[in-house]
């Protein structure tokens, strides 16, 4: 399937002139046809790395007519003989052990409500809900969970589980100002055209002291030093912007938050390693898919040695972070 594009020389942020990352990238993890570039901004302040040419907005839809992950009701199973299902439960019983020891598991579990665990519960938003799994646990700690999507098969997927979704995009949507005691968006501002567009919109739904809360994947990861090109956080051509700490900074100051914080989380580590081995063995990810067993353990060792590289350089982690008060 082709995908329209057009030529993308400067950066967004900053209007500085890009030098070429990457040339030539292909797909992973669909059949969209085509080389794809990325660029990252010459401005040692900005960082932002950014696809040139750039999908036009129009035909980006295309890029997610596959079987995306957020489309799946039920993760797909693979079936085992009973000796590598010992071996397999042997395996996380000593990594569960592992990541407790090095608080991978309560970094993981913050990150997994989006760090909300010490907001009082009020009303929320995702932007970008994909199948509605995390406001079905967000629900679970008390919010009044809502949700966005702009892909009707993930927003049935979202709905099915009896979850409120309005379909469109945020700025169509016409929500009233001050609404949401907290909007949350999880690895979808790297999908937008104009992502201060975005985060703008979000500060004006969100009320007086409400919380904006933003993970994508970040640029300057351990992950991508040692993976490169096949490093899964890429994802050409749906990522078409790539963030630093620096870079999402701008963003938000941009979109009218002047109160925020910025992080970065190695606790996922092992979830981006598990693709990005199968794009350097194979050229291709398949989301959605059971792990390899050797797949699973090299990515377990990754997720341990990405967590002690975080500790030592805690702006190695494969996410940015944004927390922003309105």
């Amino acid at each position: 399937m082709e995908i329209r594009t057009r030529p993308c020389p400067e950066c967004y942020m900053c209007g500085s002139q890009g030098k070429y990352l990457y040339r030539g990238l292909k797909d992973s993890i669909s059949v969209i046809q085509g080389e794809w570039n990325l660029r990252e901004c010459a401005n040692p302040e900005c960082g932002l790395v950014w696809m040139d040419p750039k999908p036009l907005e129009e035909d980006i839809s295309k890029a997610y007519y596959f079987d995306y992950y957020t489309h799946y009701k039920n993760r797909r199973k693979r079936q085992y003989n009973i000796l590598i299902k010992l071996l397999r439960w042997t395996l996380r019983q000593i990594y569960s052990g592992l990541k407790r020891i090095t608080l991978i598991h309560w970094e993981l579990k913050r990150l997994n409500i989006m760090y909300l665990d010490k907001q009082k519960p009020g009303r929320l938003l995702e932007v970008g809900c994909g199948s509605g799994q995390k406001l079905a646990q967000l629900r679970a700690f008390g919010w009044e969970v809502e949700g966005q999507e702009i892909d009707p098969k993930a927003a049935a997927n979202a709905s099915s589980k009896g979850l409120t979704v309005h379909l469109g995009n945020l700025q169509d949507l016409s929500f009233s100002g001050a609404l949401f005691d907290a909007v949350i968006m999880n690895h979808v501002i790297e999908h937008i055209h104009d992502p201060v567009a975005l985060l703008a919109e979000c500060y004006r739904i969100l009320k007086p002291k409400g919380i904006l809360i933003a993970v994508t994947p970040n640029i300057e990861s351990w992950g991508h030093r040692h993976f490169g090109s096949c490093w899964r956080g890429l994802e050409p051509p749906r990522h078409l912007h790539l963030f630093n700490r620096k870079s999402l900074r701008k963003v938000a100051e941009k979109a009218g938050f002047t109160k925020y914080e910025l992080w970065t989380t190695a606790a996922k580590a092992k979830v981006i390693s598990a693709g990005s081995l199968d794009i350097k063995k194979s050229g291709r990810h398949r989301m959605g898919v059971p792990l390899k067993l050797d797949t699973e353990i090299m990515s377990m060792l990754l997720q341990i040695w990405a967590w002690a590289i975080y500790i030592i350089h805690p702006d190695s982690g494969e996410e940015c972070v944004l927390k922003a008060e309105k």
